[in-house]
């Protein structure tokens, strides 16, 4: 039926209540929501309509069974700005059907291409997000409960038809989720798009079509004329209810696997408190490699997943492939390794834990690449915002302090002899071959065997500050000092490094 042309007689773009409630789709309909329990304790509803048979149907339905649930309907319609008059006639057309019914209209348009070519996004992607937005943003700002999208059996089938192909774990095998955690719904998840088109024929209803779907370039579009045809013709007549069933069934396996996995995941994330009572400053998620490693994989990659999300990884940006090799961090005997992730993200191994944060190393090569000033006596030198403050105190040396401040935690206290000849003093970084004579040793030895000895972690090893008098180190900051330059007489210069933020977080999570 042509969906424009109203005729004679009743509009079709008038919800029949009398007819719709006999219809065989709204009662599976009915028992479907029922079951997955789509609109318990809901008040109400926003379906996203593109004027097509799927999201006609879909408002139909809902709009059927609110008069008996009683929840308040919405609908939306975001024009993509695509395919010109076309996109105009089914924008108008969302809008007319929900006037003729009494059901509050929203409308939204973005510019799809341009998303597209900013963020590198194939024209589908972009739009989807997009549109996903635009829903989003109508139901935050009318407090509507939950969001339904006209997904279908088909669709279903297509879905992981496309990802089977692509290659995907249990989670992308599980398909289009009938509710996402973010308030999305699929109420007519179950429903095959002939029995879709039998109910709006049954009840008189129009819908327009989208000239896109015809087209041969989307890979979707191919699967759905090329591939499935030939599934019902020569192997499954019903493969889009096979795989829709096959797809509920996964997504009940991965519900279980979830559960076990956050289970987990609470049992070996780190606490992140300071010493000092307050939080780490920024955005951190510490996880014990010896609860991990005794996860086996299903449940691990899991885990590295919540890991990323409380992180602040974007889970649109994470492959495979970044939590396979995180895998392998928490599983390999390596103590120091480290992974870059997404959205400006890393994964650090340091001995037995893993840390997942944003890129704190960029900030700490900025700051260890300013030049510092001699130090000519006492005072507070600034290493800038990501290294923190050194703190130079004289003092008077008692035995007593020295050996207490060296039990504590790195970063510590280290004492320098203060005599006439000790000034200036220089600040500086790692550099190859730099060489240490550590306090009490007989000779030196290499700097970078010294703080591996010591269990420094390998991500801040070249961003310790270090005092040097001439060409020689006279102390590692928050560490040891030099043999050297120990306190053989009275006078002391207390030095006391304040790393800040993750950097100072790190220090808590060295191996004992």
């Amino acid at each position: 039926m042509s969906l424009l042309k109203e005729g004679g007689g009743r509009s079709p773009l008038k919800f029949d209540l009398s007819k719709g409630k006999n219809s065989p789709l709204f009662k599976k309909f009915k028992g479907f929501v029922r079951n997955f329990r789509l609109i318990n304790h809901v008040n109400s509803v926003l379906v996203a309509l593109s004027g097509g048979p799927d999201s006609v149907c879909l408002l139909n339905l809902l709009f059927l069974l609110s008069k008996r649930a009683g929840f308040q309907l919405y609908a939306a319609h975001f024009h993509h700005g695509l395919r010109g008059a076309e996109a105009d006639r089914d924008a108008a057309f969302s809008k007319k059907i929900c006037q003729e019914n009494h059901i509050p209209f929203f409308l939204g348009k973005g510019d799809v291409k341009e998303l597209s070519q900013k963020r590198g996004l194939g024209i589908q992607d972009a739009a989807r997000r997009l549109r996903y937005q635009f829903l989003k943003d109508v139901a935050g700002k009318n407090a509507i409960d939950v969001i339904a999208t006209g997904h279908t059996a088909d669709d279903q089938a297509e879905e992981l038809i496309i990802r089977f192909m692509r290659g995907a774990s249990l989670e992308g095998l599980s398909g289009i989720k009938v509710r996402r955690d973010d308030g999305i719904i699929r109420p007519i998840l179950f429903a095959t798009k002939r029995e879709i088109l039998e109910h709006l024929s049954r009840t008189g209803i129009g819908f327009v079509t989208d000239s896109s779907n015809l087209e041969g370039k989307y890979t979707r579009n191919k699967v759905r004329q090329l591939l499935i045809p030939v599934i019902r013709k020569h192997f499954n007549p019903s493969i889009s209810k096979s795989l829709s069933r096959t797809a509920i069934l996964l997504q009940e396996d991965e519900e279980a696997l979830m559960t076990l996995a956050r289970k987990a995941y609470e049992g070996a994330r780190q606490d992140l408190q300071e010493r000092n009572g307050g939080k780490a400053s920024e955005t951190l998620v510490v996880l014990r490699i010896d609860r991990l490693s005794r996860e086996p994989s299903s449940i691990l990659r899991r885990v590295l997943l919540f890991g990323l999300k409380d992180a602040g990884v974007s889970r649109e940006r994470v492959v495979s492939d970044h939590i396979l090799k995180m895998e392998h961090m928490v599983r390999d005997d390596t103590p120091s390794s480290t992974y870059r992730l997404p959205d400006g993200f890393i994964a650090v191994r340091i001995y037995d834990h893993l840390l997942i944060s944003c890129d704190f190393v960029k900030k700490l090569k900025s700051d260890s690449t300013r030049e510092m000033p001699l130090i000519q006596g006492p005072g507070d030198i600034d290493l800038g915002p990501a290294l923190g403050m050194i703190k130079l105190r004289e003092t008077d040396f008692l035995p007593i302090g020295y050996w207490l401040s060296r039990n504590l935690s790195y970063p510590r206290p280290i004492f320098l002899g203060y005599n006439n000849d000790l000034m200036p003093l220089g600040v500086r970084f790692r550099r190859p071959g730099d060489r240490f004579f550590p306090y009490g040793f007989k000779e030196p030895v290499k700097l970078k065997d010294f703080l591996i000895v010591k269990r420094i972690p390998k991500i801040i090893r070249d961003f310790i500050p270090l005092l040097v008098k001439d060409d020689q180190i006279a102390g590692i900051c928050g560490i040891e000092v030099a043999h050297p330059f120990r306190v053989t007489g009275e006078r002391a210069l207390k030095v006391s490094w304040e790393p800040t933020g993750i950097f100072k977080t790190i220090f808590e999570f060295r191996k004992k």
